[in-house]
């Protein structure tokens, strides 16, 4: 552009013209030096089986409650969905009639005790006085007798008092362990019996993760075994479990065995929910692997992947290769590809055989964009 017609733009325009020509400039240099794209090594690795499974969260503790003798119900202590300690009460039997048996079999333990306290009494004196002398020996003997038939009745009351005690404890139900009520199927005034659920209650912490897992893996499942969930159709990230049980034991009809797992954080789990679960099964075997974004699929079949193909110059050029299952985001090369190839795993949707590249540190450019 001439100095003659510089003159004629103003000042503004003069400025916008000569950042387009910058601009273009800029974008002519970049072309030259070639795309930007970011490599990796194709390394042997060991090969990790990923098993994708779906279980669901149970609570270690969960019972339907009942009482242990018949009787009415009382009083109601608890509602659905209150929190309880153990040792709560929940409901309380009619007991009018066992206190007023406890109270009567107290009063004849007391009554024992007096006559066993006589009889001490009598065999004491009878001693005293000499046995042969001033009384009989077989009084003497009498008086002992007495002594320990007073003593056998005051530990039979006793243990009747004990046993009238116990059915009076039992006209109470309560919690055998921390936990929420999730229903209450009784009600004041209704005539209860053993064996029938008055309340459910479910432990909300102490929770574990049930997912049924095909027997094939079950030989693949050893100390190294990784188990990663997540809740069901929620948006939450991936969460580390660790394996607190596997049953030996396989379903004959769905052939599964069970994994459980314990969460290592505190989450939002609830009994019941689903949750998808990630079992990651080292498999003992080594492959070479590479990121699945360094592979390039085409409509015809094939499958192909950018390397570097003069590491000095920076070129490229395209690999046909063929590929097994993969795990995470790495795919398992069986052909096509050598140990210790460069492989581009970004900036490979438009590049062409012997085309230069400028190589970018992968791990520096994913903190930039991360940021």
């Amino acid at each position: 552009m001439s100095l003659r017609l510089l003159s004629c733009l103003r000042p503004r325009r003069i400025r916008f013209v000569m950042m387009g020509v910058l601009a273009s400039l800029a974008a002519s240099a970049g072309a030259a030096e070639g795309p930007r794209v970011a490599t990796e090594t194709a390394e042997p690795t060991e090969i990790i089986e990923v098993v994708q499974l779906d279980g669901t969260v149970n609570s270690l503790h969960t019972a339907e409650l009942s009482v242990a003798i018949a009787g009415l119900v009382d009083t109601v202590l608890v509602e659905t969905g209150d929190r309880v300690a153990t040792g709560t009460p929940l409901f309380e039997l009619d007991a009018e009639l066992e206190h007023l048996s406890v109270a009567s079999l107290e009063a004849e333990r007391r009554e024992a005790v007096t006559v066993r306290q006589e009889a001490a009494r009598r065999l004491e004196e009878a001693r005293s006085v000499g046995a042969g002398r001033h009384i009989p020996q077989t009084e003497v003997r009498a008086r002992a007798s007495a002594v320990q038939e007073a003593d056998a009745r005051v530990a039979r009351l006793a243990a009747n008092v004990e046993r009238g005690q116990a059915r009076l404890d039992r006209h109470r139900l309560v919690a055998p362990f921390d936990g929420v009520v999730i229903e209450r199927h009784a009600e004041r005034g209704e005539w209860v019996t053993p064996g029938e659920a008055l309340v459910h209650l479910v432990d909300r912490d102490e929770l574990r993760l049930d997912f049924p897992v095909p027997q094939r893996y079950y030989p693949l499942l050893g100390e190294k075994a990784q188990l990663r969930y997540r809740v069901d159709g929620a948006s939450m990230e991936w969460q580390e479990a660790d394996i607190a049980t596997v049953v030996p034991v396989t379903d004959p009809t769905s052939r599964t065995f069970l994994v459980r797992g314990q969460p290592t954080l505190a989450r939002p789990l609830l009994p019941g929910m689903a949750v998808e679960g990630r079992l990651r099964l080292p498999t003992g075997r080594d492959g070479l692997t590479i990121a699945r974004d360094a592979v390039q699929r085409y409509p015809d079949g094939r499958t192909t992947v950018w390397v570097l193909d003069d590491e000095t110059e920076q070129t490229v050029a395209e690999r046909q290769v063929e590929l097994a299952d993969g795990f995470d985001d790495r795919v398992v090369v069986t052909e096509g590809l050598d140990a210790g190839a460069q492989v581009i795993v970004r900036g490979n949707e438009a590049l062409e055989a012997g085309m230069k590249v400028r190589i970018e540190d992968r791990d520096r450019d994913g903190e930039r964009e991360a940021d």
